[in-house]
């Protein structure tokens, strides 16, 4: 484009800047989709896993042996960690959105909240992050869907009540995007492939389907409160032994 001299070359360019301007104001980026507030995941609709796993002999043996009173960590109040915190049907996910950040909060009948922190277009993911229930996330959006790739998490953590390991090279890819329902209006729907070739000889993927429930709140949880009980009780009743002794009885 050629402008006239002088000052017709500066009005002529301060017309083009706005007219720029303009444009790109009236033809703006693609807002990213807004997956804040609270759902309940959708039990009826969860995808169960195959009925056979493609699992190795070590994993095959680990479920085998598996006992929930021993070894799973929510009997001890312990997190679900990732993925099963995604993975479960019982609690709602809080989740809290910034063009930075994904926050996502769930509050299993459990010790604490579980919260994944998931930074977007933060780069690539550290080669060893330090092993942690949640592990360490990156977040991409390819269109309306969020792409979530999550490593790093800790292996005595299991996926499910029926024992499912995982080792420390477990790699969780989510694809999470919205779909209109006629009966339950806005569904969440996270689609997850589970990625471990210590423990499985292919990808396990499966599907969850939250809905849409802004006066869902989360309760209190109890798990620890039982476990501070027991502990009282038991102290209690040692206490009683120890007085129901005679005295000449004790050494």
């Amino acid at each position: 484009m050629k402008f006239a001299g002088g000052l017709g070359t500066v009005a002529a360019l301060a017309l083009h800047l706005a007219t720029v301007q303009v444009a790109h104001a009236a033809s703006p980026a693609a807002a990213a989709t807004d997956f804040s507030g609270t759902w309940l995941p959708d039990a009826r609709r969860a995808e169960p896993w195959p009925s056979s796993l493609p699992l190795t002999a070590t994993t095959r043996r680990f479920m085998e042996r598996f006992d929930a009173a021993q070894s799973d960590p929510t009997t001890f109040c312990m997190p679900f960690g990732t993925p099963r915190n995604m993975l479960q049907t019982g609690y709602p996910l809080e989740i809290v959105q910034t063009p930075e950040r994904v926050v996502m909060v769930i509050q299993p009948n459990l010790a604490n909240a579980e919260v994944r922190r998931i930074p977007l277009n933060a780069g690539p993911l550290p080669e060893s992050p330090e092993p942690s229930w949640f592990g360490t996330s990156r977040g991409h959006w390819e269109g309306a869907t969020l792409v979530i790739e999550t490593i790093g998490m800790r292996d005595d953590a299991i996926l499910g009540d029926d024992g499912l390991p995982h080792s420390g090279q477990l790699r969780v890819v989510e694809r999470l995007h919205l779909e209109r329902d006629p009966e339950r209006g806005k569904v969440l729907v996270d689609d997850i492939e589970l990625h471990d070739p210590q423990a499985w000889q292919g990808t396990l993927k499966t599907r969850r389907y939250f809905s849409w429930a802004p006066d869902a709140r989360p309760r209190d949880p109890t798990c620890v409160d039982a476990l501070w009980t027991e502990k009282l009780w038991s102290e209690r009743l040692r206490e009683h032994a120890r007085q129901a002794v005679p005295a000449e009885a004790t050494p």
